[in-house]
Order: structure tokens, then sequence, then C-alpha cells
């Protein structure tokens, strides 16, 4: 991994703080950029913009087994338009006790602006359909320059 001292060329990065919320559609996801004007970010070194918008996170279908836990990565793309990419199912419980949630990686040619991750209660969740709120699942919202470089353990 280079720091950002040691790029020569290109870059990919997040520039502003995306803001990661529920959506006013609470089986979506929204950006609400503190600096009020959306999201900046490089993508091969070149910078990109995407205004915030309600519901402008849709998640990838995909359903997270009760009582497991699952980290979805908000891509910019440089269209200006966002996705998400799925990544693997951990027991909840086992993340608690040490066992690593990984954040997946970013599709080619997208910058991550963050991540959100879903711990599905006693009920199953289903991505674009189950809401991000209420008793059944938990939600955590992380804006992120790049992706960590640490695993998840708690």
């Amino acid at each position: 991994m280079l720091n950002l001292s040691e790029i020569v060329k290109g870059g990919t990065f997040c520039l502003s703080k995306a803001g990661l919320a529920i959506g006013g559609t609470t089986s979506k996801a929204r950006t609400n950029a503190p600096n009020g004007a959306g999201i900046d970010f490089a993508v091969g070194g070149k910078l990109y913009h995407i205004a915030d918008a309600d519901d402008n996170i849709t998640f990838t279908a995909k359903t997270v087994t009760a009582l497991y836990s699952c980290v979805f990565t908000i891509c910019a793309l440089v269209g200006g338009t966002l996705s998400t990419v799925a990544g693997a199912l951990v027991l909840t419980a086992s993340v608690a006790a040490g066992t690593p949630l990984l954040v997946p990686e970013a599709t080619a040619g997208t910058c991550p602006v963050g991540y959100i991750r879903v711990d599905a209660g006693a009920s199953v969740f289903t991505a674009g359909t189950t809401a991000l709120t209420g008793g059944t699942v938990t939600v955590t919202y992380v804006d992120c320059f790049a992706l960590p470089d640490a695993l998840i353990v708690s």
C-alpha cells in the first residue's frame, strides 16, 4: 500500500466526507455531505463530483442471514452515481469475538467513499427491501478517504 506522499501519478480517493446516512426510503441510503455540496473524489488522478441526493444509494441484492454481519462498500462512479459491493457474511458473535469482517474492494474505475455495516438481528436482512432501521437490524455508516487497511473486529 502506498502512502499519499508516494503517489506519483494517478490516485483514487475521496476528498470530502460523504455523510452516509439512511435515506428517505428506509431500505436505501443517501449522501449528506457536511460541506453542503456533495462528494468530491478522484479516480485515476482525475477529479469528479457527485451532488447529495436522497435515496442515491441502492443496495446490491444480498441476503444477510439472521445473526450475521455484512459490509457494503459504497463506490462513486465517474458518471455521477453510486453503487454498492457486498462483502462476505460473518456470524456477528464471531466478529465480536475477534473474527475479522472484511470491507470488500471497490469495483474497478470507481472510488470508495465509505462503507455500511449491517448486522442482522433475529430476522433476515434483504438488501434493497428490508429497512435500515428498527429492532431487526443494526446499521453503522462509515465515511472513508480510502478503504481501511485494518480489518473490522468488533
